[in-house]
């Protein structure tokens, strides 16, 4: 696991779908898969269900945990995100830090 901050902000982050994500406790392959402790979290949905988030201040955006096959994978992999719900994708550094800036989120890049 890499831990420590970040030299620079990546290309992309992964950005999870709660309303596609399974459930934290019920598979949190995509935490196993992450390579940086802490990046990916268990929160509640608006519904107060347990799913993973994204830390965008900790993503490499290595995209490990994306669904094999998810055209935003930026590389081959062994798992991540089962096929069946496909719940992160890899979005542009740029667009998400102006998501969450809006959002009045604190963001370190």
């Amino acid at each position: 696991m890499m831990s420590g901050p970040r030299k620079k902000a990546p290309k992309t982050i992964a950005v999870i779908d709660p309303d596609s994500c399974f459930g934290a406790f019920a598979c949190s392959i995509c935490q196993a898969a992450c390579p940086v402790a802490g990046c990916i979290v268990e929160e509640p949905d608006r519904d107060g269900r347990m799913v993973c988030a994204v830390r965008a201040d900790l993503c490499i955006g290595c995209g490990l945990c994306v669904t094999l096959g998810n055209p935003t994978a930026p590389q081959q992999r062994e798992f991540g995100c089962p096929a069946d719900y496909d719940a992160i994708n890899m979005m542009p550094w740029e667009d998400v830090l102006k998501t969450l800036t809006s959002e009045k989120v604190e963001v370190r890049s």
